[in-house]
């Protein structure tokens, strides 16, 4: 059936191609009988009759060469199963088993292809709309890799993935997010300062290692400290919690330079607000100095106070281990005219708001103080923590509630207690025989009954020291009386 309006032979294109089939025919055979054609009226026909052969030629191999070679504006090349090559360049390409390759013919980087609502090239991917959004997508369970590559020579090493912002002010931020919720999560940098942030009520941010792996936290810079800062927003408390399936313990501040350690039930508080803070046990007492391993600690089981039969003193003189219930001698305190000290055991963490004696024989002026020591690191009195001054005018027990400082004690602590006059008077007190109480184990030689110690060093007559020095001596004296009520 020959062309529409066409003359039903041919001049020139089917009588040079009459013997040849489309599959056999050539480019080379074709353009020979191409390229003499003339564009004019005259040939409209053959120019008709050379498309449809082409096309024809093409339905059977598959390519497609150009009608003509070399020509600008034209289509040419080479076509293969794995090749399409648009112009001249062998570079204009795209490959079967490398995707789309587009590259300019003098191999410029700055190519962009435009994709729907994103530009592919350049360097980049970006949306080609003002604030537009660009969405790297995988299906199911698929997984979407950013990583380092060695298609162009390079070494296949390190990756390095750059949030990158504008200017150091700006703000940097990833969002955890799903189809509902915007942000769940996000990690945040604004002016270098990095926020981790879960923005949903009662998650946790949970940092994880395995086997022998730290959780670390360390400065940068050399030499330089590093801080770790637990911060509660507001008023409210800031707590670390350390626990495993079966044990807790939890450190927090809810007071001004005050740690709280707390257990299941009770809690110790260190109060490091000033040099007399000290540490709270659960029982409500407060230990502010620090016990050492030469300083003896009982727990000798004491009978408590009973007021409601009068018994609201506690007799030091006479609790074990250092005590004795005599109470059948006096003693002249005219021979303590320096501080003599008797060891005793605290029977009751508490402060101190009395403290008693007894005077058998009065003078006519002058006062007997008696002090209280906490022990040092040799065992002995140091460290004053307060005194009372009685006077010694009169006969019978003598209290003393105005004491220089309130003296705070330990229960099962071992302390001192000490006597000595003002001034050279010769009152007597009450006191036990040394032969019924216990010594305190040292002496000038082995045939020595020791039962106290005082400081040659410190002056006569004059009030408690606040410290003694390591000149000792010791004294096998009558062990007074002397009675405490502690709160």
């Amino acid at each position: 059936m020959p062309l529409p309006d066409a003359n039903n032979y041919s001049m020139r294109i089917y009588e040079l191609l009459k013997e040849t089939d489309l599959e056999n025919l050539s480019y080379a055979q074709f353009q020979g009988v191409a390229e003499k054609l003339f564009i004019e009226p005259e040939n409209e026909d053959e120019m008709r009759r050379l498309v449809l052969v082409q096309l024809a030629r093409m339905a059977v191999r598959g390519d497609w060469d150009g009608f003509l070679s070399g020509s600008t504006g034209t289509i040419g090349g080479s076509t293969t199963e794995d090749l399409i090559a648009f112009g001249a360049a062998s570079a204009d390409t795209i490959t079967k088993d490398a995707g789309i390759a587009v590259v300019t013919k003098g191999g410029g980087a700055s190519s962009v292809i435009k994709v729907g609502g994103i530009n592919i090239g350049g360097s980049y991917v970006s949306a080609n709309t003002t604030n537009g959004v660009v969405a790297l997508r995988c299906d199911g369970a698929g997984q979407i890799f950013l990583n380092s590559g060695s298609e162009y020579g390079g070494t296949y090493t390190n990756t390095i993935v750059n949030v990158m912002k504008n200017t150091l002010s700006d703000t940097n931020q990833l969002k955890f997010r799903d189809t509902v919720n915007e942000n769940n999560a996000s990690l945040t940098e604004t002016s270098g300062e990095l926020n981790v942030k879960s923005n949903v009520d009662a998650k946790d941010i949970t940092l994880e290692t395995k086997t022998t792996g730290l959780v670390r936290v360390k400065n940068q810079t050399t030499n330089t400290d590093t801080q770790l800062n637990v911060q509660g927003n507001g008023t409210g408390t800031p707590k670390i919690n350390l626990s495993n399936d079966t044990k807790a313990v939890t450190i927090q501040c809810d007071e001004t330079q005050k740690l709280k350690v707390i257990g299941g039930s009770d809690d110790f508080i260190f109060d490091v607000s000033s040099a007399t803070g000290g540490i709270t046990f659960p029982d409500g007492t407060v230990q502010n100095t620090a016990a050492s391993s030469s300083t003896n600690n009982f727990d000798v089981s004491i009978p408590a106070v009973m007021p409601a039969l009068a018994n609201t003193r506690f007799i030091i003189s006479q609790i074990p281990p250092w005590g004795s219930a005599d109470v059948s001698q006096t003693s002249n305190g005219s021979v303590g005219n320096k501080p003599m000290c008797f060891p005793f055991i605290s029977p009751k963490s508490g402060d101190v708001s009395e403290i008693g004696i007894n005077i058998t024989s009065s003078a006519a002026s002058g006062n007997i103080y008696v002090a209280l020591y906490d022990s040092d690191t040799d065992g002995y009195a140091d460290s004053l923590l307060g005194y009372a001054t009685l006077a010694a005018t009169s006969t019978g027990s003598i209290y003393q509630t105005s004491l220089s400082a309130t003296p705070t004690l330990v229960r099962g602590r071992q302390y001192w207690y000490s006597f000595n006059v003002d001034s050279a008077i010769a009152p007597f007190y009450m006191a036990a025989s040394t032969e019924t109480v216990a010594g305190i184990g040292t002496g000038s030689d082995v045939t020595q009954n020791a039962v106290c110690f005082y400081n040659a060093a410190v002056t006569a007559y004059a009030a408690p020291p606040a410290s003694f020095t390591s000149s000792y001596s010791y004294g096998g004296y009558n062990r007074p009386v002397c009675s405490l009520k502690i709160s």
